[in-house]
């Protein structure tokens, strides 16, 4: 018998002990943490940049109650449709202030344009922190977390805030979750570990534990939607004017739009959308109290 048929039995066995081994680690990625965040990052930019619009279902939280929305993407930002508040059609009072809205963006040019210029605003700041997050933070990879894959990040000390909301950002320690097929971002949940000054403490604060958590879906190959956004920071900015930025929405039900909607055709289609959610809820009431009255 050779030396190399008395040795295949032991590399046999040594290979089961380095398999099992290697397998109470976690499996990283192929790319480190920082560059597979720059692509995630990058991606979303693509995206952004190619104008793709949505309409979706929108709930949103707030004071107590619940609002639910009918949302269109158009050229110039979102339009929104109030649809019921706390799972019953909205009042007359709040449907007629909510028509004595949409009636002025449809025949006010000044209420479109600042739509259109607050919307650009927002957009703006959202590139800029993508723009920001590989180097605001210190990424490091923790391997899978079902399908996705998990990295932990938390501030990077040697970068250095240029404005207020770098400042913000910057002091947020939490969880990535990225989706490696398209390398897009699926989870980002961050929460603040320290007291945020402003000025030295002078102009404002934000208090140590706000939190902000984003949900990504797929909603077709190389687009992804935003399904969850909240936010719960307070503080104090401004000299003596509270923060309270309390955010709670989640969008269900998208489907595509025409890359070209505008308001107007927004709308259209809203009116559209909210007359046929109107007739299934009222629907769903007379099956409701027929229920009631076979009891």
């Amino acid at each position: 018998m050779t030396m190399l048929q008395n040795l295949r039995p032991h590399c046999t066995l040594l290979g089961l002990v380095a398999f099992r081994v290697l397998s109470v680690f976690p499996q990283l990625s192929a790319q480190n943490p920082k560059q597979l965040m720059t692509d995630v990052c990058q991606n979303e930019l693509h995206q952004r940049q190619q104008n793709a619009l949505w309409a979706s279902q929108v709930e949103r939280r707030t004071t107590g109650h619940v609002y639910r929305e009918q949302e269109i993407d158009t050229v110039d930002g979102p339009v929104r449709r109030l649809l019921s508040v706390d799972g019953h059609q909205s009042s007359p009072s709040e449907q007629k202030q909510d028509d004595d809205r949409l009636r002025g963006l449809r025949e006010n040019p000044k209420a479109r344009l600042t739509l259109k210029k607050n919307s650009e605003a927002e957009e703006k700041k959202v590139d800029d922190i993508l723009r920001a997050i590989p180097d605001i933070f210190l990424f490091q990879d923790q391997g899978k977390q079902g399908n996705l894959e998990r990295l932990v990040f938390h501030p990077n000390p040697a970068y250095k805030p240029s404005t207020y909301k770098e400042m913000a950002l910057h002091a947020l320690s939490g969880v990535v979750l990225i989706d490696l097929r398209e390398k897009r971002l699926a989870r980002f949940s961050g929460t603040l570990t320290q007291q945020v000054n402003f000025g030295h403490g002078l102009l404002g604060h934000l208090s140590k534990g706000g939190m902000i958590e984003v949900n990504r879906v797929r909603l077709s190959p190389g687009q992804w939607g935003t399904s969850l956004f909240q936010t719960d920071f307070d503080g104090r900015f401004a000299i003596f004017k509270n923060i309270s930025k309390h955010l709670d929405e989640t969008h269900n039900d998208f489907e595509p739009v025409p890359p070209d909607t505008d308001i107007q055709r927004a709308l259209e289609q809203i009116v559209r959308k909210s007359a046929n959610w109107s007739q299934t809820t009222q629907g769903d009431i007379e099956r409701s109290h027929e229920s009631e009255k076979a009891f």
